[in-house]
């Protein structure tokens, strides 16, 4: 009996320290469709096992190429297995990915409730959202989000990039999973809201 009780009390304190080591309440594990031909833009949550982009594309059937916006240069940073740059993956921020074949990749992690995410001013910002975001749609994010002047996505059914400005636009559905660009007026930091 001694045993048994000595037991539970060691997982429950190993769950406490893993909790309070990482600051996360909420793990997940999805499904992301990847749609062949198209520029996947993806979130993954802030807690994963991905070091870099060479760690993305062995973990994806089919990947031909990750991709990520870098904002200090400017410039598309991508890696197609053998050639490129293999980046650091950084919490917070979408990746685009391209396969050969539609799949729906595993992805698991869980969520860092006091990161926050650097906007850079006057420039794409390609974010990764909480996956229990409190945002349900564009304009409730572009709300939540400081110095706001454009939200959107890339849609892989029509093939155009969704916006919304506050006021027009399309007030598209956020999807867990799905990689975000952002504009805002100045550069700042935000800290994601979620449930």
């Amino acid at each position: 009996m001694k045993t048994k009780l000595a037991l539970v009390l060691a997982a429950v304190l190993m769950l406490l320290i893993s909790t309070a080591a990482i600051g996360s309440n909420m793990g997940f594990k999805i499904s992301i469709p990847l749609t062949a031909g198209w520029n996947n833009y993806v979130s993954l949550p802030y807690y994963n096992s991905y070091t870099n982009a060479a760690s993305i594309f062995s973990d994806i059937t089919g990947c031909t190429l990750v991709s990520r916006w870098d904002n200090p240069t400017g410039l598309i940073q991508s890696w197609d297995g053998s050639r490129g740059i293999n980046f650091a993956v950084t919490p917070g921020e979408a990746y685009i990915i391209n396969v050969s074949a539609t799949t729906n990749w595993i992805v698991v992690g869980s969520h860092n409730p006091s990161l926050a995410l650097t906007l850079t001013g006057n420039w794409n910002n390609y974010i990764s959202i909480p996956y229990h975001t409190t945002a349900t749609n564009a304009s409730t994010l572009f709300s939540q989000i400081p110095n706001s002047t454009l939200v959107s996505r890339w849609d892989n059914s029509t093939g155009l990039i969704q916006s919304w400005d506050g006021s027009r636009g399309i007030n598209f559905t956020l999807t867990p999973g799905e990689g975000l660009i952002v504009n805002v007026s100045a550069t700042g930091t935000w800290t994601p809201a979620h449930y």
